[in-house]
């Protein structure tokens, strides 16, 4: 690595750092300050750095993986607009060292720093996405070991096709206030639904798979004279106390791997790692098909869209600070916001299923922008 490879790094890095840094402490304060007195009842009950790092680094973390790629545009433009205003690029040119040379050490660092979002969307941000689904209120209560609850949409478990709903909630307890589950008509259980006063999530032991224990059932009635339901490969799916013993009369079993987090987060795929939005994809019983492989397609395009908005958006600010600084200013507003406009239109016309194709939606904004990037970065290296 050269002197002007390190110079250049370390500009760029101070500068997306700086960038990031603004923009999340802009919305920390914001945030804190119209959720103080929230803040204040956390603070008091499990300590202030509690209050705000329990709270904030889950945000954080779903900010740098949103934002990564802006921030990587305007750092690099930042840097080499840098090396432009002190004349150094004309000096590197003169030097025998074309411009693509010097743009290398951008895209090498824009290239790590893009890995990054996708170890953070991939490992981190499912371990918190239900802090990211909690509104201030709902997480006070959380850490002030309150009873917190919260409605919940009617969720199917891909697995066995067996969809949960309930009044709400119970997070503190892991558990459902009035659950309602319906059982899929290929099962032939002899019933399609079942009510209970509550239920409680059990992790897996041995003889007995993780899953949701139900008490007080008021519908099927005489639960104990049923037998239990089983899959189409033999797997139990409803454990009824005619088959076992650990059950009382008024209590069935349900199996299944989703807890009443997991219940929570999981109608939002993007706070899902991508081998769980797979698993959801091939689940015969899914639903917002057209969603979930709008979202899986992006998901695996989000890298190369990132690269690609550098690409497109260097070259023409780059142009325009030459002449002009507003200009210049706007050109890289003008490229972010279009970017955007684009990509989020083809993928809700995806997802809506206006675009038959859910691969289309999210590839075409790739098939648009990414040539016209490179007839940029063409035009730029001359």
């Amino acid at each position: 690595m050269t002197i002007v490879d390190r110079y250049l790094l370390s500009v760029f890095l101070k500068t997306f750092l700086i960038c990031f840094a603004s923009f999340f402490g802009l919305f920390l304060v914001i945030d804190g300050t119209g959720n103080a007195d929230e803040i204040s009842a956390i603070a008091a009950s499990d300590g202030l750095s509690s209050a705000i790092f329990d709270r904030y680094y889950p945000q954080c973390a779903a900010r740098f993986n949103e934002l990564a790629g802006v921030f990587i545009l305007v750092a690099a433009i930042f840097s080499i607009s840098l090396l432009q205003r002190n004349r150094e690029v004309t000096a590197i040119e003169a030097a025998g060292i074309s411009k693509m040379r010097i743009f290398k050490v951008v895209f090498v660092a824009a290239s790590i720093i893009i890995v990054m979002t996708i170890v953070s969307r991939e490992v981190l941000i499912p371990k918190v996405g239900d802090r990211l689904t909690m509104d201030w209120q709902e997480w006070t209560e959380w850490k002030t070991s309150l009873a917190p609850t919260k409605t919940f949409d009617e969720k199917i478990d891909y697995k066995t096709g067996v969809a949960f709903s309930g009044a709400c909630l119970l997070l503190s307890k892991d558990g459902i206030s009035e659950p309602q589950v319906r059982i899929p008509s290929e099962l032939e259980a002899g019933f399609e639904k079942v009510k209970a006063e509550s239920a409680y999530f059990e992790v897996a032991e041995e003889g007995k798979p993780a899953g949701f224990r139900f008490h007080k059932v008021s519908f099927p009635k005489g639960m104990h004279e049923l037998n239990s339901v089983e899959s189409e490969g033999g797997e139990t799916i409803v454990y009824t106390p005619q088959d076992f013993e650990w059950l009382h009369n008024n209590q069935c079993f349900i199996a299944t791997e989703l807890n009443a987090k997991k219940l929570l987060v999981s109608a939002d795929a993007k706070y899902k790692s991508t081998p769980e939005l797979i698993v959801d994809l091939k689940a015969p019983k899914k639903r917002k098909a057209d969603e979930l492989a709008v979202e899986l397609h992006s998901r695996f395009l989000k890298p190369v869209m990132d690269f690609t908005l550098l690409l497109l958006g260097l070259p023409l600010v780059i142009r325009k600070l030459e002449k002009n600084i507003v200009s210049g200013v706007l050109a890289g507003v003008g490229v972010v916001v279009l970017f955007l406009l684009l990509e989020l239109t083809c993928h809700s016309l995806g997802a809506t299923g206006i675009i038959a194709s859910p691969a289309l939606s999210a590839w075409l904004p790739l098939l648009i922008l990414f040539p016209v990037s490179l007839i940029f970065m063409r035009d730029l290296s001359r």
